[in-house]
């Protein structure tokens, strides 16, 4: 392992100490580095802020493993090992995610939109929903997925990561059937009244 990545674990594993003491807003980039023995500029060598340090280790422990080889197909798999990872780590997914939505939602947003979008694709054999249609309803679904998840987090947790990966992927099936089926027989009716 390279030094820089022994470096950027050692300040992953200072903040998620601290944030099991104290909430991620009253943490500063010194309370990181005291934590871990280094100084302030190796902590600015490898980040700009606490924020990126922050998208870093949700990247590097959630998303990373997420992303690799996902298809809608074997997406509860996949998020059942991200939901699994959150709840093993409750305390540091409660107090950043519950503080800093964004920056988890985006990466997970920005995830299921595309494996919708890529669903909605293998829905649409005719090629008959317009592409401006087909990325809103991916928007939609993934919006809701994310909004669920923080839901979840806010919650406690106490849904099991099993538990919620099969409910989210049943929704998102049954929801893209659904929308699918309905905008074909709008299409239909369109091209028999002509």
């Amino acid at each position: 392992m390279s030094d820089s990545m022994i470096t950027k674990r050692a300040l992953a594993a200072s903040l998620k100490e601290l944030v099991r003491r104290k909430s991620f807003e009253k943490i500063s980039v010194a309370d990181i580095t005291g934590g871990c023995g280094l100084g302030r500029q190796a902590f600015y060598y490898h980040f700009q802020d606490k924020f990126e340090l922050l998208n870093w280790i949700y990247y590097q422990e959630a998303f990373a493993e997420l992303c690799e080889g996902i298809t809608f197909e074997n997406w509860p798999e996949h998020m059942y090992g991200l939901f699994r990872i959150m709840q093993e780590d409750a305390a540091f997914y409660r107090n950043t995610v519950g503080s800093q939505p964004e920056d988890f939602t985006e990466y997970l947003e920005s995830v299921t939109s595309a494996l919708f979008l890529e669903a909605i694709e293998k829905l649409d054999e005719q090629k008959r929903i317009p592409g401006r249609k087909k990325e809103f309803y991916a928007r939609f679904y993934a919006h809701g997925c994310s909004g669920t998840v923080l839901e979840w987090v806010r919650g406690g947790m106490k849904l099991s990561a099993r538990e919620l990966a099969d409910d989210l992927y049943s929704l998102a099936k049954d929801s893209e059937k659904v929308a699918f089926r309905l905008y074909s027989e709008e299409i239909s009716n369109r091209d028999e009244m002509k």
